[in-house]
């Protein structure tokens, strides 16, 4: 995948942070942003990912302070990304869903994939209490 050039990258994100997240970054957050951006080979997926992790700012945060946290690869970006969804719903469900998805050849509906899921023990007692249906 080819990178994409300074403008193009900045387009893209503020196309995805308007559109996808309905957010808006100051033009400090912006500037700052994009000279990031300037500064690596940034790629669309990377793009959309750092998209995800801006979209948490507010207007007043210290960009500095943010800046440092910041992924700067597509490495970092999906890390992060993948931190975030087992930070929310779990180590176990997350390795276990991702998983099966990389397994299914021809794709998995979500209803088959809530079926799956929901025979796993592991992932079923991963739960948090909240979550667990009263019958399974």
């Amino acid at each position: 995948m080819l990178p994409l050039g300074g403008a193009d990258c900045q387009s893209l994100l503020v196309l995805l942070l308007t559109g996808r997240y309905g957010r808006k970054l100051t033009k400090v957050q912006l500037n700052t942003l994009s000279d990031r951006l300037l500064a690596v080979e940034a790629s669309p997926t990377f793009v959309h990912l750092l998209a995800s992790f801006v979209r948490l700012w507010t207007s007043n945060d210290v960009v500095d302070a943010w800046m440092e946290s910041v992924p700067t690869t597509l490495d970092d970006a999906l890390e992060c990304f993948l931190a975030g969804l087992e930070q929310c719903y779990g180590a176990k469900l997350v390795a276990r869903t991702l998983g099966l998805i990389t397994l299914a050849e021809l794709g998995l509906t979500d209803a088959e994939l809530d079926d799956v899921l929901s025979l796993d023990d592991a992932v079923f007692e991963a739960l948090p209490t909240s979550a667990k249906p009263p019958v399974r």
